[in-house]
């Protein structure tokens, strides 16, 4: 008999809470941790599992803004179980992998030419390093902005990529992206780059958040998933973003969407798009699909942010659309 907790339980202990996650967003049997030193000497975290037979291909997970391994290990059994080996990787100022600032808060960056180095990197001394099976890219937000970077400049490398609310513009900002651009770069330039930017701060728990407080999933036990590792792994906890990674962020939003960066994208791209979505612009993800010499797009009406996070009705359509994907890419 299964003795498991079937949900994710939040306790009050004295001061504190203690947090019990369901079976499902725990890590699976055989999963590996490990990791690499980067271009510039920081700390890349991985981890690694493989199928129980032989691998179809292997799939290369990149989280988005803040994310990181474990909060897609639901994702990774719903791989495995479908015959790929899978790597995830967690850029470099998010997860376990090296923070920027003292204050590991704080969401930074450096220019996202380097992230998608440590990608190439990550591809080259491990992911092909362990054999010649072909290559898949899974990229959430702003992992499926780098991996469109990663796929217009290292052709060639992925059969195939599939992204979900891929970061291609920042809808809160839509409006006055250009002031706001601006504004960024000038804050950056002054020597407060490593700000929050405002209405960021730390991260504290929120006992009482519910599935009705959240702008990224409907679903009643996956809403929280990220939020309740933040709470059991307090180095995984990110609370917002600095002047600096908004500067960054909205110059390779600038880079990736020149047409003639999109067109030359000859990769197979699938690209599933939040249809309340209130976090990316989806009018550029479906420009980007036009330009695309071999895109698609599934949008899902009501949808929110973290698709992969939503509730079965939309993840069980979204994994027909991944093995379709997968089954035409890998023919």
């Amino acid at each position: 008999m299964n003795s498991e907790p079937a949900l994710n339980i939040v306790e009050r202990v004295g001061d504190g809470y203690r947090v019990t996650l369901a079976p499902q967003f725990r890590e699976p049997a055989g999963w590996r941790w490990s990791h690499f030193r980067n271009a510039a000497g920081a700390t890349i975290r991985y981890g690694a599992i493989d199928p129980a037979g032989p691998a179809r291909a292997t799939v290369v997970g990149v989280p988005g803004f803040g994310g990181f391994a474990e909060q897609w290990f639901e994702v990774v059994r719903d791989l495995t179980v479908r015959g790929f080996a899978v790597r995830l990787m967690d850029w470099r100022g998010q997860g376990g992998s090296d923070h920027y600032l003292p204050n590991s808060h704080k969401f930074h960056a450096q220019g996202y030419d380097r992230d998608v180095a440590d990608l190439q990197q990550f591809l080259t001394e491990v992911v092909r390093a362990e054999g010649p099976h072909p290559l898949l890219l899974l990229g959430h937000s702003m992992g499926g902005h780098l991996g469109l970077r990663h796929l217009a400049t290292h052709p060639g490398i992925f059969r195939g990529a599939f992204l979900t609310a891929p970061l291609l513009g920042v809808k809160t900002v839509k409006q006055a992206p250009k002031v706001v651009a601006r504004v960024a770069r000038l804050m950056n330039l002054i020597g407060f780059g490593r700000r929050y930017i405002p209405g960021h701060a730390d991260w504290f728990f929120r006992p009482h958040y519910t599935v009705d407080d959240s702008n990224l999933s409907h679903d009643p036990l996956r809403y929280r998933v990220a939020q309740l590792y933040y709470q059991l792994k307090p180095e995984l906890r990110i609370g917002g973003a600095t002047w600096a990674w908004l500067d960054h962020t909205f110059r390779s939003v600038a880079w990736i969407n020149r047409e003639e960066v999109l067109r030359r994208i000859a990769t197979p791209v699938f690209i599933v798009q939040a249809g309340a979505d209130h976090l990316v612009d989806n009018t550029l993800q479906d420009r980007a699909v036009k330009l695309m010499p071999q895109a698609e797009l599934h949008a899902f009406a009501g949808a929110k942010h973290d698709i992969l996070m939503e509730k079965d009705e939309i993840r069980l359509p979204l994994f027909a659309d991944f093995d379709r994907f997968a089954a035409k890419v890998l023919a």
